[in-house]
């Protein structure tokens, strides 16, 4: 146990203190003590990940969104929309964003919560924090570290215990720690954001759109959400309309079936 302390001591030690001292004042102004700052950074279950882990991964688009639009995905993705209506409704309603864009965006970025990501979340960020040289990578890195610990001390959570992505996304709509805290909202009435409830994580998946500009364009929302405009938006659109096409074709299906067994009456 002492050899773990030492080894978490001596990785935030390494670090210029500049960059200590700015992760410090951000838990700060988060909320959280320095002495609670302190015992985060200092836990014996810090670990910074090998580059290979956390780097960014390329995608073949196209091929993606083959993927996407088979049958079978699509009938995933009608039947989530139907157990999710009342949460789809309310994010269109309140955010006027289309259901079948918020479903695609859902099936995109975490395959409808299924898979939401293995990777401690503290740790990727600090992987980050120590390793990035430039200065707008790691304050990117020590800002969601101290976004994560808020969003830990809030629910009383263990911040070594949250799990996500290799970029460090959260949840079914994999928002970043501090997306979490800038536009995260509560979903379910519980007065809570937990990206990890699908309620809140579709009402807050609208609210980011809004806010980063939905209604002036939706390719360029879908890009800031992604960090990219290339391919993630014509993914999450190829998907909705894909999922529309697939609704209408159920209701044209239903209104037959219906007028048939009117007829045999």
């Amino acid at each position: 146990m002492l050899a773990t302390f030492l080894a978490a001591f001596m990785l935030l030690a390494a670090l210029p203190v500049e960059r200590v001292e700015y992760l410090m004042g951000k838990m700060m102004e988060a909320g959280l003590t320095r002495e609670e700052s302190q015992t985060l950074l200092d836990d014996k279950r810090v670990e910074v990940y090998p580059p290979r882990v956390v780097q960014s991964k390329e995608i073949d688009w196209d091929k993606m969104i083959a993927n996407l639009v088979r049958p079978a995905s699509v009938k995933r993705g009608v039947e989530f929309q139907k157990n999710c209506r009342s949460a789809l409704g309310k994010a269109e309603q309140r955010y006027g964003v289309d259901p079948d864009v918020l479903v695609g965006l859902i099936r995109l970025e975490s395959n409808f919560g299924t898979y939401t990501g293995t990777h401690v979340t503290f740790n990727v960020f600090y992987t980050h924090f120590s390793q990035k040289e430039e200065e707008k990578r790691w304050k990117w890195a020590a800002d969601n570290l101290a976004a994560l610990a808020a969003y830990c001390k809030t629910s009383a959570g263990d911040c070594f215990e949250v799990k996500g992505s290799y970029g460090g996304a959260m949840g079914a709509a994999q928002f970043l720690p501090f997306s979490v805290i800038e536009w995260g909202t509560d979903g379910n009435g519980d007065e809570m954001v937990n990206p990890y409830d699908m309620e809140d994580a579709i009402v807050s998946a609208a609210n980011f759109l809004v806010e980063h500009g939905w209604h002036d364009g939706h390719e360029a929302a879908l890009g800031r959400y992604y960090g990219s405009s290339v391919g993630y938006p014509r993914a999450v659109l190829s998907y909705a309309e894909a999922l529309r096409e697939a609704s209408e074709v159920g209701q044209i299906v239903t209104q037959e079936l219906t007028a048939s067994a009117a007829g045999n009456q």
